[in-house]
């Protein structure tokens, strides 16, 4: 079994844990392991990061299912999962459901995370705005770019989500 599909099962069972005990809303995915929904797995995370309000429940849920606390991690063989304390994206992000196998799973918006990702890009991270320019590319009929620009506290930001929406259409 490939690791993406080990990290893909244990999201499930945490999932599956949550439900059972009665909360009515579902951890949402973010960050590196958001990239690498989105990019179909051609971008592998190591770390699952999930962000979730009930800190409590899920540490509990964690605990139960066999997961040892290591710092901000919480690790189980080869699987590692971070409790994102992102809160700021709870009241202004949105997020996306997907299928696996039957399950849905929440991932932060595409948006969102690109947003995220350009913080990185103008603090000079190369790789992470060609990362950018490809999820541009790839999402363009769909991508909310009003959202995006509304969400982006930086200028030199807008400026280059213009440039590289520019170059995807042109």
């Amino acid at each position: 079994m490939s690791t993406l599909d080990q990290q893909i099962n244990a999201i499930k069972e945490i999932y599956s844990e949550i439900k059972k005990s009665g909360a009515k809303i579902q951890p949402v995915i973010v960050g590196k392991f958001a990239l690498t929904v989105y990019t179909q797995g051609m971008y592998p995370a190591n770390i699952i990061s999930f962000l979730y309000p009930d800190l409590q429940l899920i540490t509990k849920v964690l605990k139960e299912l066999g997961y040892q606390q290591m710092g901000d991690f919480w690790t189980r063989g080869d699987i590692v999962v971070e409790i994102s304390k992102k809160f700021e994206l709870i009241p202004t992000g949105s997020f996306n459901q997907i299928e696996v196998d039957g399950q849905i799973i929440n991932v932060v918006s595409l948006e969102d995370l690109l947003v995220d990702m350009m913080n990185e890009c103008i603090a000079g991270d190369e790789t992470v705005c060609e990362l950018i320019k490809m999820l541009i590319k790839s999402y363009l009929p769909v991508l909310d770019f009003h959202h995006i620009y509304s969400n982006l506290k930086n200028k030199q930001a807008v400026i280059k989500f213009k440039q590289y929406r520019k170059e995807a259409e042109g």
